[in-house]
């Protein structure tokens, strides 16, 4: 009794093992099978040739391989080394209605013709390969790590441009909003940058309609993937001084040239030109006019207290 349950809990820890690997590798899950040729025999100590197709869809990939005495084989869907091969990130698992189905199929490597041997949906734990997280396509999150650590599944919000092939599933949820060439498409580029959410007519945005493309061919307006420069809302500034008031003047008196005030002769009123004594001006008040220059100083941008992260979009 104790080795049945001993036994069970290996299975256990073996089929735990399994699934915990299937969400987080890229080893692919294993295929285990038996071979047989046309005539229902079964093909032993030989090589063969595994085919493998996933529908819905065009996704095959081939194995090379050699059976048993008994015409067993085994094989890694996902994981081979010829030029086809099922890439899982490019099957959106999580789509409603959709069932993938697997068809296995052998042949002798040699001359041989292949014989089907099993066209069965897939399991649950070959889906728990790439849809475990429940993290839809196309959501943008902060990453505290170094770039150079970003987690499988997820690309870093560079700008980059990369090929709606080989993110099909990425490209069907943003399209071109970021930007796009030919057959490739940009991924948002986020560097430096605060996100904001879309106005949507909501009226929050009021240069909503200004906003414009971060990349070529990428949206513009009030649309997702557009971006706005740094600005600060129109305001009025104003200032006073005082025009009136006591003030000191220069005062200049020109010497006046003639015959001395002590000569007997003299008469002022008889004095004229240069010899005619010009008039001192008085201290005073009265309304002026002042000049005044406003200074100003801060950064080169706007901004809030902030912390440095990178962003991620899950493809």
């Amino acid at each position: 009794m104790k080795f049945l349950k001993l036994i069970i809990l290996s299975v256990a820890i073996l089929f735990l093992d399994i699934q915990l690997k299937a969400q987080t590798s890229d080893m692919g899950f294993s295929f285990q099978g038996y071979a047989i040729d046309p005539d229902g025999k079964a093909i032993a100590s030989t090589g063969i040739t595994v085919k493998f197709t996933l529908s819905p869809g065009t996704f095959t990939e081939e194995h090379s391989l050699t059976t048993d005495a008994f015409g067993v084989f085994t094989a890694i869907v996902g994981n081979s080394s010829s030029q086809k091969k099922i890439d899982f990130s490019k099957l959106d698992f999580t789509k409603k209605g959709v069932i993938y189905t697997l068809k296995v199929e052998v042949k002798k490597t040699s001359g041989g013709s292949y014989t089907t041997i099993s066209d069965a949906p897939l399991k649950a734990v070959p889906y728990a390969r790439y849809a475990f997280n429940g993290v839809p396509v196309g959501s943008i999150v902060a990453f505290g790590g170094d770039k150079n650590n970003v987690p499988e599944g997820w690309l870093l919000c560079d700008g980059s441009s990369v090929s709606q092939t080989d993110y099909s599933q990425l490209y069907a949820m943003i399209g071109a909003a970021w930007g796009s060439t030919g057959s490739s498409f940009n991924l948002p580029d986020l560097r430096g940058r605060f996100l904001r959410g879309v106005n949507d007519g909501a009226g929050l945005d009021p240069n909503a309609g200004s906003r414009v493309a971060i990349k070529t061919g990428g949206n513009t307006g009030d649309n997702v993937g557009t971006v706005q420069d740094d600005g600060i809302e129109s305001h009025n500034s104003t200032g006073s001084t005082t025009t009136t008031g006591n003030h000191n003047h220069t005062e200049q008196q020109t010497t006046v040239r003639g015959i001395d005030e002590e000569d007997d002769n003299y008469n002022p009123a008889a004095q004229t030109g240069a010899n005619q004594p010009t008039a001192i001006s008085t201290g005073g008040t009265g309304s002026h006019n002042h000049s005044v220059s406003v200074s100003y100083s801060g950064l080169s941008e706007t901004r809030p207290v902030n912390a440095g992260v990178f962003y991620i979009i899950k493809y």
